[in-house]
């Protein structure tokens, strides 16, 4: 029976959590994070523009705070993923409007984007739609969006994970290897 348990804990992972201070640290710096994004990208488009820009950086947020090894965390994927999504939602939101037709064509085509630059990042997908779907005052930023506030919020949260996983010794998932990475 122990053998078991044993068994269904290393197969389960449980096994290998973290540290407390490898996850209270990236709560606390993804809290910190996104509190300065918001912050920032409320003063440049106002409540409802930052409302809508904040998901697709928390859902980034959770990746270089909780799987900084993960090859979705990485860099190139954060700020290529991201740029280059939002570069693709701009030009359909221009060329197909806030239609159901633009919006996923936004997805599909960023998704296209990144995994041709080797650069996909999951909130990218996230990051095109709120070109599309992001309403008025998204809209008016036009490509200007790519930079502020995408690039800028990413470089945010990049600065951010990098101090806290260091902190934390890497981050919550400290004893992940380079084989479970690349399966």
């Amino acid at each position: 029976m122990k053998t078991m348990l044993f068994f269904w804990l290393r197969a389960s992972g449980l096994q290998d959590a973290a540290t407390l201070k490898q996850q209270l640290l990236p709560a606390l710096g993804s809290f910190l994070s996104i509190l300065a994004v918001f912050l920032i990208s409320a003063k440049i488009t106002g409540f409802d523009g930052a409302a809508a820009i904040i998901p697709s950086m928390g859902a980034a947020i959770v990746l270089l705070m909780a799987a900084p090894n993960a090859v979705f965390s990485r860099p190139w994927a954060l700020f290529a993923g991201n740029v280059l999504s939002a570069a693709v939602g701009v030009g359909c939101y221009h060329w197909l409007g806030d239609t159901y037709i633009g919006a996923g064509s936004a997805v599909g085509l960023a998704i296209l984007v990144m995994l041709l630059g080797r650069c996909l990042h999951p909130p990218g997908g996230a990051t095109a739609l709120t070109t599309v779907i992001g309403g008025d005052v998204i809209h008016e930023l036009g490509f200007y969006y790519i930079f502020t506030p995408t690039l800028l919020n990413c470089i945010i949260i990049y600065l951010f994970a990098l101090s806290f996983n260091h902190l934390s010794d890497k981050g919550a998932d400290v004893k992940q290897t380079e084989s479970s990475e690349t399966s």
